[in-house]
């Protein structure tokens, strides 16, 4: 049996209904669903007024999934780590943007430190 799983592309790229999102995640239907009530995923406007889920969302849910299944968590759980998770990815994204200033710094001031040994050089011999 053939299904189509795309029923629309649009800037975001694919995107997929309810069940066609369900059968690529691997989960039900009504687990979506369960999904959207707690606010883990969020359906988008498709063009032509449908609703559905883009491949982000279908990659959320494959999270979630993994969270259900491997570490039997509930839904509100998994909220919460994915929250967390989000969170530490931002703090290293932080730490990694701190971490390219001070070295940018860093290179600014040892320039600095070399035009003026520069200059102290040039003084000295006069």
């Amino acid at each position: 049996m053939k299904y189509i799983l795309a029923l629309r592309s649009t800037d975001d790229g694919m995107m997929y209904t309810r069940s066609a999102a369900a059968r690529i995640a691997r989960v039900s239907s009504e687990l979506l669903l369960q999904c959207e009530q707690e606010g883990l995923l969020q359906t988008r406007v498709m063009t032509g007024g449908g609703r559905g889920y883009s491949e982000a969302d279908i990659r959320q849910m494959a999270v979630i999934r993994r969270l259900r299944d491997d570490l039997e968590l509930d839904l509100s759980t998994v909220d919460v780590v994915i929250h967390m998770r989000q969170q530490v990815i931002d703090l290293l994204s932080q730490i990694e943007e701190m971490e390219y200033n001070s070295d940018r710094r860093e290179q600014q001031l040892l320039g600095e430190i070399i035009e003026l040994r520069r200059q102290l050089s040039v003084e000295v011999e006069y």
